[in-house]
Protein backbone atom coordinates (compact mmCIF):
# COMPACT_ATOMS: atom_id res chain seq x y z
CA UNK A 1 0.00 0.00 0.00
CA UNK A 2 2.65 2.03 0.83
CA UNK A 3 3.94 2.06 -2.83
CA UNK A 4 0.53 2.93 -4.09
CA UNK A 5 0.83 6.18 -1.62
CA UNK A 6 3.62 7.30 -3.26
CA UNK A 7 3.30 6.34 -6.69
CA UNK A 8 -0.51 8.55 -6.28
CA UNK A 9 1.58 11.37 -4.98
CA UNK A 10 3.90 11.44 -7.66
CA UNK A 11 0.68 11.45 -10.34
CA UNK A 12 -0.99 14.32 -8.41
CA UNK A 13 2.22 16.34 -8.03
CA UNK A 14 2.67 15.87 -11.96
CA UNK A 15 -1.07 17.02 -12.45
CA UNK A 16 -0.42 19.97 -10.58
CA UNK A 17 2.60 21.16 -12.13
CA UNK A 18 1.12 20.48 -16.19
CA UNK A 19 -1.88 21.82 -15.04
CA UNK A 20 -0.09 25.33 -13.47
CA UNK A 21 2.22 25.02 -16.88
CA UNK A 22 -0.69 24.80 -19.51
CA UNK A 23 -3.18 27.26 -17.60
CA UNK A 24 -0.55 29.91 -16.39
CA UNK A 25 -1.83 32.62 -18.73
CA UNK A 26 -5.65 31.21 -18.62
CA UNK A 27 -8.32 33.21 -16.79
CA UNK A 28 -10.21 29.63 -15.76
CA UNK A 29 -7.10 28.46 -13.93
CA UNK A 30 -9.20 29.10 -10.39
CA UNK A 31 -12.10 26.64 -11.45
CA UNK A 32 -9.07 24.22 -12.48
CA UNK A 33 -6.86 23.97 -8.96
CA UNK A 34 -10.57 24.09 -7.75
CA UNK A 35 -11.17 20.58 -9.68
CA UNK A 36 -8.11 19.55 -9.06
CA UNK A 37 -8.95 19.61 -5.12
CA UNK A 38 -11.84 18.59 -5.49
CA UNK A 39 -10.62 15.14 -7.53
CA UNK A 40 -7.19 14.72 -5.02
CA UNK A 41 -9.76 15.16 -1.78
CA UNK A 42 -12.35 11.94 -3.44
CA UNK A 43 -9.34 10.00 -4.36
CA UNK A 44 -7.38 10.01 -0.92
CA UNK A 45 -10.72 9.66 1.10
CA UNK A 46 -11.71 6.10 -1.33
CA UNK A 47 -7.65 5.04 -0.50
CA UNK A 48 -8.41 6.36 3.41
CA UNK A 49 -11.10 3.87 3.57
CA UNK A 50 -9.40 1.13 1.96
CA UNK A 51 -6.79 1.64 3.72
CA UNK A 52 -9.27 1.00 6.71
CA UNK A 53 -10.75 -2.00 5.36
CA UNK A 54 -7.49 -3.77 4.73
CA UNK A 55 -6.70 -3.16 8.62
CA UNK A 56 -9.85 -4.59 9.78
CA UNK A 57 -9.92 -7.76 7.67
CA UNK A 58 -6.48 -8.78 8.55
CA UNK A 59 -7.21 -8.13 12.24
CA UNK A 60 -9.90 -10.60 11.81
CA UNK A 61 -7.71 -13.29 10.05
CA UNK A 62 -4.83 -13.19 13.03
Amino acid sequence: MKKLILINAIIWATIVLVGAYLFKENENWKYLFGTILVALSIVNGLMINQMRKDKKECAVFK
